[in-house]
């Protein structure tokens, strides 16, 4: 055991800052940083590193200086980081949970009583949605526990969204990154409400009509969405009518159908292979470092030591974030000495509901010469037929949550920093090994590898064109047709001097 005064200390390089995470120093009862307080000597040459911890502190969400703090049972800053973000989650769910069937009465902006509900579900914000501005007492629901109010209807279908009070057999798992942004989508509703004088605390479901629908047209157009953005929109706001209407079975005008939606331009971009090994070598922990203008989170550390190599697994294998994530060892199949990786096609399984073995959906990924290069450097020969993941496998709770947005946020960092002028996103990759295996097996037969039961879905979303374009370099209309031209004369010239030797043996 290393002896106690040997202890090196704690200490948080720029490059590896995070927000919350701290060095805490028993000895001066506070947290430390660059300069030891008592010494006035850099921090990394305290002689008291065995009274240093690491330790996390966490906003509570919705008060004003509340916080959860958690002393962390390790000295290794890359650990650290790791059991801070799950930290932060953890005060976040159990904040949601504590928040959920709350009510709060606002009335001139005061908040007069919370009180508990099962018929007002709330979204995670209730700044714009479920505060009711009002002096009046407002019934919100009839005898059939149907909401009055447009803002309570919103706030009713968010909770549906989180399955709360659904029968067994119309539960859904929707993803948080949906929900959320369906939330934002109904921020964006009240506030166009707002803006155009309409009164919360008295409008209600039936209120809604064209001449709203056109205002929040005109509202979603002065925001200068993408068009796909802008489409999403409408279709939330469509869907939660169609929504509510079959909830409470009576008629609503869906407005929101009529509107007629933007043309959105489906132009999939992959990654060159010079961009590719140029973003490769430029994840290093010293150009992790992100800044933000928010106070709040000034900076924020995107590396990971196993980035890159999600990043390399995700384009020679072409499948989704989850799917790479979970991928183990044993996953690695061997067939008359041909290998392949069996990987559930968690979307599909997801969005269709197929819960057992025998009716999950897998997906074979073929074991290419640097995709099996890959592996062996991920360790291959010494993990194999293990369960261990592929990826990261010290990281054992929480792994979609924790490592699916670095990769998306840390790939779209580093890519920036190649200053191409393109925004490429960490689905670039996928895309970019569709569209090479089209390239390779031609069109019509790549879905027998990606799982795709369309080629148009295929054709649209994945395939970019430019790459296509380069793939048939060479070809020359007036060339094929020479040769064809040049066939076609010897041809000819071989059937002129069979019937001339057939005109002589007739002679004969």
């Amino acid at each position: 055991m290393q002896p106690m005064d040997n202890i090196k200390p704690l200490y948080i390089p720029k490059s590896k800052k995070w927000k919350g995470l701290t060095v805490y120093c028993y000895r001066c009862k506070t947290n430390v940083y660059d300069i030891c307080k008592k010494s006035g000597k850099p921090l990394s040459q305290c002689k008291h590193g065995e009274n240093h911890v690491f330790k996390v502190y966490v906003h509570v969400s919705g008060t004003t200086n509340q916080r959860r703090t958690k002393k962390l049972d390790t000295r290794d800053i890359n650990e650290a980081i790791i059991q801070a973000v799950a930290f932060e989650n953890e005060v976040k769910n159990n904040i949601l949970m504590e928040q959920k069937n709350k009510v709060e009465l606002v009335v001139d902006g005061e908040i007069k009583d919370t009180v508990k509900t099962n018929d007002n579900p709330v979204l995670e914000d209730r700044n714009v949605i479920d505060k009711v501005e009002s002096n009046k007492p407002i019934q919100n629901i009839n005898h059939n526990n149907q909401p009055y109010l447009l803002v309570n209807a919103l706030a009713r279908y968010i909770g549906w969204l989180h399955n709360e009070g659904v029968p067994a057999h119309r539960v859904k798992e929707r993803s948080e990154e949906h929900i959320k942004d369906v939330e934002r989508s109904f921020k964006v509703f009240v506030e166009c409400l707002k803006e155009n004088g309409y009164k919360l605390s008295s409008l209600h479901i039936n209120d809604v009509n064209d001449e709203m629908v056109g205002h929040i047209f005109e509202h979603l157009e002065k925001l200068n969405l993408a068009n796909r953005t802008f489409n999403k929109h409408l279709g939330y706001y469509t869907s939660f009518l169609k929504w509510y209407a079959g909830q409470y079975n009576i008629t609503v005008n869906n407005y929101f159908e009529s509107v007629k939606r933007k043309i959105v331009n489906h132009n999939p971009e992959a990654i060159t292979q010079k961009e590719y090994e140029a973003l490769v070598k430029v994840i290093t922990p010293e150009n992790g470092v992100k800044e933000y203008e928010s106070i709040e989170k000034s900076f924020r550390n995107l590396y990971r030591p196993w980035l890159k190599d999600g990043i390399r697994l995700a384009l020679e294998t072409g499948r989704r974030r989850e799917e790479i994530i979970n991928l183990k060892w044993n996953d690695i199949k061997e067939n008359e000495g041909f290998k392949y990786i069996k990987v559930e096609d968690y979307k599909v399984n997801h969005i269709q509901k197929r819960n057992t073995e025998a009716e999950k959906k897998y997906i074979y990924i073929p074991i290419t010469e640097s995709l099996l290069k890959l592996l062996n450097e991920l360790g291959y020969m010494k993990h194999k037929k293990s369960g261990n993941y592929i990826l990261a496998p010290e990281i054992e709770n929480q792994r979609s949550r924790v490592m699916s947005d670095t990769l998306s946020r840390g790939f779209t960092h580093y890519y920036n920093q190649l200053k191409t002028g393109r925004k490429l996103t960490f689905k670039c990759l996928r895309k970019t090994y569709i569209t090479n295996l089209e390239i390779f097996m031609g069109t019509g037969n790549t879905k027998s590898i990606t799982g795709h039961s369309d080629n148009q879905v295929i054709e649209k979303n994945y395939i970019d064109k430019k790459e296509m374009v380069k793939a048939v370099r060479g070809f020359n209309v007036f060339t094929t047709e020479s040769k064809r031209s040049d066939t076609l004369d010897k041809i000819r010239s071989r059937c002129g001097k069979n019937e001339k030797t057939q005109d002589k043996t007739l002679e004969i």
